[in-house]
């Protein structure tokens, strides 16, 4: 046997298994496809997701004092007794003044901004999202799904290569990938299509969603139906039909979204993403709509963007070179400096394996998200729970039951009464007087979707901590406000059966939710 020259069994294992990965070829590169993203619709999903961020918190800062100081309707003493698993997580929580308040929201905002500029990317990223749990944790009374949704999107979204192009880093880099397939992506992919599948599932264990019928009892509650959702329930038919539509989305995602590649994928995405606009303008479900639509945009095909491409004047077009295609840069970033500096010096080997550890851990990591997606999503679908070493409530967030199993047939809105001592009593929320006959546009009766979720934690506090704190405040804004004392404040809770049929059955019950003298109110 000449030397080098490999025993004849091994060489048989060697070449077949060369022979199977030669073979296997094809299958490997339809997979790879579909788990491609082009670095654009990563640039898009950056900028959405800053956007968003951007939006949340300009519709928080006008309630700051009510929601998140010690003088408002939340102070420290109710988060301390109340979302106990939130406990010391908040930066928010380290100060109830105002200013602090204020200051914190300014921050997040610029980390926000330079997120949305891609400058130094997964950091500010990073930060923007460590300042998101913050601010959730804070009052977490004020959430629903869409925070959750924005906040795990975020989450996955910073395991791929976010700032690759149309970004600060792109520029300074000076090199630009055009697709990018990784464990990242295929997580970034996969966490939309386990909220639709989910949220398919649980809508199948109803009774209402599969027969045409849900969207026409939800587009009945008042609260929820705002702007368009207030013409199309004039039309049954309309609701039937985009009933069975919304349904097909979310039970099809996996075959219309994943499978295809292209030109069919590109449909499809954009008829995700309009169907999720449109619900923007029909229901008042906070920012689903916007992290959803956000989600999908990572399907977005190169055919997309190189159509779109032709409409975009050539100053603005993106012209930066493939990464291998790279020549030398006059101005490096300062640490592609640093990495070159040692290159030439006696670390080259140690900057080396520093720079393949670091890929590797961000394919590691990857990989683990993709992994916490699919197992945490089956564990809520099928309602077999996760093993106890995984078992942490922070990373339970893959509960996706939005109108699910079926719409609610009922709805509700709340009365604040304060009596005050001059023998008044008015509504503490408008400064009117009292009335407790149905309003002609009930979503008209919260100042947010915040609101609303905030008073059904009121509600469901029953005497708590949160029902107390709201009166506390109650009686403080109204002797602040009416410059006579409040003597006593009570909270109705208004109930009214969804006119499904277009005519009201009967009149609201009415429920006392909060009856307190404001003797012993906390002082702001």
């Amino acid at each position: 046997m000449q030397s080098g020259t490999l025993p004849t069994p091994i060489a048989r294992v060697g070449d077949g298994c060369t022979q199977l990965w030669l073979r296997t070829a094809p299958v490997r590169d339809r997979i790879r496809d579909r788990f491609a993203v082009d670095t654009r619709s990563l640039a898009a999903v950056r900028i959405a997701l800053g956007l968003i961020l951007l939006v949340d918190l300009i519709h928080r800062a006008p309630f700051i004092e009510m929601f998140y100081t010690d003088g408002g309707a939340y102070p420290f003493a109710a988060y301390e007794l109340t979302y106990t698993q939130y406990n010391g997580l908040s930066i928010h929580a380290l100060s109830g003044d105002v200013w602090f308040q204020q200051l914190l929201f300014v921050v997040a905002a610029l980390f926000a901004v330079a997120f949305v500029l891609g400058y130094r990317t997964r950091l500010v990223g990073a930060i923007s999202l460590v300042f998101l749990f913050s601010l959730h944790a804070r009052n977490p009374a004020l959430l629903n799904g869409g925070d959750r949704l924005l906040r795990v999107l975020l989450f996955v979204a910073l395991v791929t290569p976010l700032g690759e192009r149309w970004s600060v880093d792109a520029l300074r880099r000076g090199s630009a990938r055009r697709t990018v397939a990784s464990f990242g992506t295929a997580a970034l992919l996969v966490q939309p299509l386990v909220v639709f599948t989910a949220n398919a599932i649980e809508k199948h264990a109803g009774d209402t969603w599969y027969t045409g019928e849900a969207l026409r009892i939800a587009m009945a509650n008042d609260v929820m139906t705002v702007y368009l959702g207030n013409v199309i329930t004039d039309y049954p038919p309309v609701l039937t039909t985009l009933n069975y539509a919304w349904v097909t989305l979310l039970a099809g995602s996996i075959v219309f979204l994943l499978l295809p590649v292209g030109r069919i994928r590109m449909v499809a995405a954009l008829a995700y993403i309009a169907a999720f606009l449109g619900m923007l303008t029909a229901m008042a479900v906070g920012l689903f709509p916007l992290a959803l639509a956000a989600s999908v945009l990572p399907f977005l095909p190169a055919v997309f963007w190189d159509t779109l491409s032709r409409y975009v004047p050539e100053r603005w077009g993106d012209r930066l070179p493939d990464a291998d295609d790279l020549g030398p840069l006059e101005r490096p970033p300062i640490e592609r400096r640093v990495i070159e500096r040692y290159r030439d010096g006696q670390y080259d080997a140690v900057v080396s394996y520093g720079v393949a550890y670091g890929r590797s851990l961000l394919t590691v990591v990857g990989f683990c998200v993709l992994v916490w997606i699919l197992v945490f999503g089956a564990s809520d679908v099928s309602g077999h729970d996760v093993p106890d070493e995984i078992d942490y409530s922070q990373l339970d967030q893959q509960s996706w039951g939005l109108y699910a199993p079926d719409p609610s047939s009922s709805y509700s809105w709340y009365v604040p009464r304060v009596d005050l001592a001059n023998g008044s009593s008015i509504d503490a929320r408008t400064g009117g007087e009292v009335d407790l006959d149905r309003p002609p546009d009930a979503s008209a009766e919260y100042d947010t979707f915040r609101h609303r979720k905030f008073m059904q934690a009121v509600r469901d506090s029953d005497g708590g901590s949160i029902s107390q704190g709201y009166a506390d405040w109650m009686c403080r804004q109204a002797s602040e406000n009416y410059g006579v004392d409040a003597e006593h404040v009570r909270v109705y809770r208004m109930i009214q059966s969804s006119p499904v049929d277009g005519e009201f059955d009967e009149e609201p019950s009415r429920q006392m939710v909060i009856e307190i003298g404001c003797a012993d109110a906390a002082p702001g």
